[in-house]
C-alpha cells in the first residue's frame, strides 16, 4: 500500500529545493503579469471606445460601462512583485531561504505603502505623494476591488489610514494608469539595477 503524503516535504529532500525569491525572480514574475495587464488594456481600450461612441450617439445606452479594475489589479501585482524584489535584494542570504516568512516582510499580505516605506528606509529611495496614493489605490485593487464585486464592509470600502484620513482608493482614467506604467517603469529599472 502506497503512503499518503502528509503535505509536508521529506527532511531529506528539504536541502534539494529551493524557493525562488531571488530578486531576479519578483522581477520576472513582475514582468508576465504586467505583460498580461497590457493585453487586457488593449482590450478594455476597445471596448470604452465602443462604449463612448455608443454613448455619445444614444445617452440610454444598455452598453455596459468597461471596467479596468482587473488590468489595475494585475499591474497592482507587478508593482508589488517589484518592490518585494527591491526589498528582497537588500538582504543576504536569499538563497537559503526555505520559507516565505525569512524575509520577514514588513507587512502582511499587500500593503503596498508599507513595503514602499520600507525599501525607502533600506535604500536611498523616495516616493513623492502621487506615487504613495497610487499605490494606496493599487492595494484596493489587488485586495478586493480587482478581484470580487464588493468589499467585506464599509471601512475596506473607502479605506482611511491610521489618523482617519481617507486613503486614495479609485483610479481616474487614464491619468492614473498611466501614472501607474510610469511607477512600474521606474520601479523595474531600480531592480534591473540592483
Amino acid at each position: 500500500m502506497a503512503r499518503k503524503r502528509a503535505g509536508k516535504v521529506p527532511d531529506w529532500l528539504r536541502p534539494k529545493i529551493q524557493l525562488q525569491v531571488h530578486p531576479q525572480h519578483w522581477l520576472a514574475k513582475a514582468r508576465e503579469l504586467k505583460k498580461a495587464a497590457d493585453l487586457l488594456f488593449e482590450k478594455f481600450e476597445i471596448e470604452r471606445i465602443k462604449y463612448d461612441e455608443e454613448f455619445e450617439k444614444d445617452q440610454d445606452s444598455t452598453l455596459p460601462r468597461p471596467d479596468d479594475s482587473v488590468v489595475n489589479m494585475l499591474l497592482g501585482f507587478a508593482v508589488e512583485n517589484l518592490l518585494k524584489g527591491i526589498y528582497v535584494s537588500t538582504l543576504n542570504n536569499v538563497d537559503q531561504i526555505k520559507d516565505l516568512s525569512e524575509l520577514n516582510f514588513p507587512t502582511r499580505a499587500h500593503e503596498l505603502e508599507l513595503i514602499a516605506n520600507a525599501v525607502a528606509r533600506k535604500l536611498p529611495l523616495e516616493f513623492s505623494r502621487d506615487e504613495i496614493e497610487l499605490l494606496q489605490a493599487l492595494e484596493h485593487m489587488i485586495l478586493w476591488y480587482g478581484r470580487y464585486p464588493s468589499a467585506r464592509n464599509i471601512d475596506d470600502l473607502i479605506p482611511a489610514d491610521e489618523t482617519g484620513w481617507f486613503k486614495k482608493f479609485m483610479f481616474n482614467y487614464p491619468n492614473d494608469h498611466f501614472a501607474t506604467l510610469k511607477l512600474y517603469d521606474r520601479l523595474e529599472t531600480i531592480l534591473c539595477n540592483r
